[in-house]
């Protein structure tokens, strides 16, 4: 359907700022379009600001100790020549 997308970020719009679908038709196209834009720029933030935040988590777990235990278990199990 060619009319999916603006039936989407009009979803967005609703979602984001608890705006009503007949206010929305009431905004002139541009305006439709930059409010899309700013929405747009506002989830791929929190997207990466969400990705940031499980990598230092997942950062914050790193254990020296066990990281050199699998590696002299690598080195054991390499052919001797």
């Amino acid at each position: 359907m060619p009319l999916t997308h603006i039936l989407k970020n009009k979803l967005l719009l609703q979602k984001h700022f608890n705006l009503q679908e007949t206010s929305i038709d009431a905004w002139p196209f541009w305006m439709f379009e930059e409010n899309i834009n700013l929405v747009n720029e506002i989830v791929e933030d929190e997207e990466s600001n969400k990705k940031k935040q499980e990598d230092e988590s997942s950062m914050g777990n790193f254990d020296a100790n066990s990281m050199m235990k699998n590696a002299q278990n690598m080195t054991n199990n390499l052919p001797k020549y």
